[in-house]
């Protein structure tokens, strides 16, 4: 785990007034507590340690904007001519879908390695305030009113490769209890998907957090069988996770009437082979005497 110190408050001022907009009051203090996030986690094996878990979160002077920022023409296109005829609504949350254009600022928190970026979104939202004590110059003014002042409308959302919009979380401290319980193992945003992860992904996930792919798989079951319109809710079993491999005793069936009357019944004695053989003996002898006094009489 990377040791950083707490990025500087001017610092953070400063990338507020070049960009227009206020950080979230939880962003902000994450930064006041560490410049970024960084943390990594191996696996010893045969060949030596091999590297699996990754957590991570761009320092301040790391938090750049995607598109918007490059004038479009027919020689320079940007991102937002690759989304013309991409549909505007999540299918497995119902919301709005961020877009490349001036009504939303869209910042990299994560590169992912490559295999998609994870980003803060800022959508327009004209019904915060501003202290006049933060006031920056009438441009910047302007800019913050439409995008919520002190009390800015942000979520976290995947971009994928393919450009495609995944939605992950409604604030930064809930996408990074996310990535905590996630353990960053490899491409863990994909599991929270509709594309999935990949099959080497996916045998991390067994090995190493079996519940987590269960919750996701449940959850992902959840948001299309109850339809859009609806946020996801991470609900954790609490039993699954903390009572692993612990199975509750059943119990045994209750006996019915039926069966205790038959346990009641009375069985027939069987004598045993010993009282059998006694008995018989016995009646032999009888018989033996009764005869003798038979031919003494005659």
């Amino acid at each position: 785990m990377d040791q950083r110190s707490p990025a500087d408050r001017h610092a953070v001022l400063m990338w507020e007034q070049r960009n227009g907009c206020f950080l979230p009051e939880d962003f902000k203090n994450f930064y006041l507590t560490t410049d970024g996030f960084k943390l990594t986690w191996n696996v010893k094996m045969d060949n030596g340690p091999t590297p699996v878990g990754k957590l991570y979160i761009n320092r301040v002077s790391q938090l750049t904007r995607i598109a918007g920022n490059v004038a479009s023409s027919h020689v320079n296109p940007t991102l937002l001519d690759l989304e013309a005829d991409s549909d505007n609504e999540d299918e497995a949350t119902g919301l709005e879908k961020p877009s490349f254009d001036s009504r939303c600022k869209i910042y990299e928190m994560d590169p992912c390695d490559g295999y998609g970026r994870v980003c803060l979104v800022f959508r327009e939202n004209k019904t915060g305030y501003i202290d006049s004590q933060e006031l920056f110059d009438g441009k910047h003014t302007s800019e913050l009113i439409r995008f919520g002042g002190n009390d800015p409308k942000t979520e976290v959302w995947f971009l994928d490769r393919s450009l495609r919009w995944h939605f992950l979380a409604e604030s930064f401290m809930a996408y990074f209890r996310l990535m905590l319980m996630h353990l960053g193992l490899p491409q863990w945003q994909y599991g929270i998907t509709d594309i999935g992860l990949s099959q080497q992904a996916q045998q991390w996930f067994n090995i190493y957090a079996p519940t987590r792919l269960e919750l996701d798989r449940e959850l992902l079951m959840g948001n299309g069988s109850e339809g859009q319109n609806k946020m996801p809710v991470l609900n954790l079993d609490v039993n699954k996770v903390f009572n692993k491999g612990k199975t509750d005793k059943k119990k045994p069936p209750a006996q019915t009437s039926q069966n205790q009357a038959s346990f009641n019944k009375k069985k027939p004695i069987v004598s045993s082979a010993k009282t059998l053989a006694t008995t018989t003996s016995t009646r032999n002898i009888t018989a033996s005497s009764s005869q003798i006094s038979t031919k003494g009489t005659k």
